[in-house]
């Protein structure tokens, strides 16, 4: 069926204790199911994964489960080219939907499937100000969006862009979804729409990522806003302001990860070496006893507020 005004992707490796509840979510909210599809594109080998499919698929019509080859992140451009829906989204296998998201997601694609703008759905990570923000340049989008655009789950494309996934010919292993999301450079009309609709699962730390941590947000992310601002795509402005707010969150991956050595499945290898292509490993180290004291700070702040 190719009516459909929407469809969710839901790339996964087979966990059913996240991919069951996103469904449930997703069914529980009562909308026609004529409007929407699921599409799960699995690359794990869990036969007992793949036999809660089957229940679904034999229930649910508007579900389609594959099987791919596809390693790690690049699950997702699997499931975007299988999709049907007029606008696919993007949605993390271990996040649920919020009461009244489908209806949400659906009435966006009614109301915007003339002008198809491009859109980001933050789900209420950014500070202040609006909840949609409307843009007219590609450098103003991305300057919004800071180094949230590294993040797969806001991503959306629609269906009449499905041939630019083949354009791209290859993917950044790491960042295929940032890869998407910056496709449309030329644009006047972007939308961040900041809209919380989603809620993470609880997850065992130890489950969440086996990807080299470091290289991914010290090297291939900087690299790939550092070739946008070589082909004059966005501001050195921009550039700039979005380093610096990455580097942010990198040291705060440093303190968790490496200084307070948290549980993670993360590769952590050549941390130090990565950390000095675009940024400095001094600067980094530099920083770890104020991090340590404003998070000891925000502890006793918390401890006061809730016995007051």
């Amino acid at each position: 069926m190719e009516n459909f005004l929407l469809s969710l992707c839901i790339p996964t490796n087979g966990v059913p204790e996240w991919v069951i509840p996103v469904l449930n979510s997703i069914y529980s909210q009562g909308e026609n199911e004529n409007l929407y599809q699921i599409v799960i594109t699995d690359n794990g080998d869990n036969e007992a994964f793949f036999q809660r499919m089957k229940e679904f698929t034999d229930k649910h019509s508007n579900l389609k489960y594959l099987k791919t080859n596809s390693p790690g992140f690049l699950n997702q451009i699997d499931c975007f080219k299988n999709a049907d829906g007029q606008f696919i989204k993007f949605i993390n296998h271990r996040f649920t939907l919020n009461s009244g998201a489908l209806n949400y997601y659906i009435n966006f694609v009614k109301n915007n499937i003339r002008n198809k703008p491009i859109v980001y759905f933050t789900n209420g990570v950014l500070n202040g100000g609006k909840t949609i923000l409307r843009l007219n340049t590609f450098d103003e989008f991305i300057n919004q969006l800071s180094y949230w655009s590294s993040w797969s789950a806001g991503i959306g494309l629609w269906k009449d862009d499905l041939y630019k996934l083949d354009e791209l010919n290859e993917y950044n292993e790491l960042f295929p979804h940032t890869e998407i999301l910056f496709m449309e450079t030329n644009s006047n009309n972007y939308i961040i729409d900041n809209t919380n609709l989603l809620t993470q699962l609880p997850v065992q730390a130890i489950a969440k990522g086996k990807y080299n941590l470091f290289k991914a947000f010290a090297v291939e992310y900087p690299s790939i806003l550092c070739n946008l601002f070589r082909k004059n795509h966005i501001t050195l402005q921009t550039f700039l302001k979005i380093k610096k707010e990455n580097f942010n969150f990198i040291k705060g991956q440093y303190f968790e990860y490496i200084v307070r050595k948290k549980d993670c499945s993360y590769d952590l290898t050549n941390a130090d070496l990565y950390l000095d292509i675009y940024y400095s490993k001094r600067q980094v180290k530099a920083s770890m006893p104020f991090i340590c004291l404003k998070r000891f700070l925000r502890k006793v702040l918390n401890i006061f507020i809730c016995k007051s």
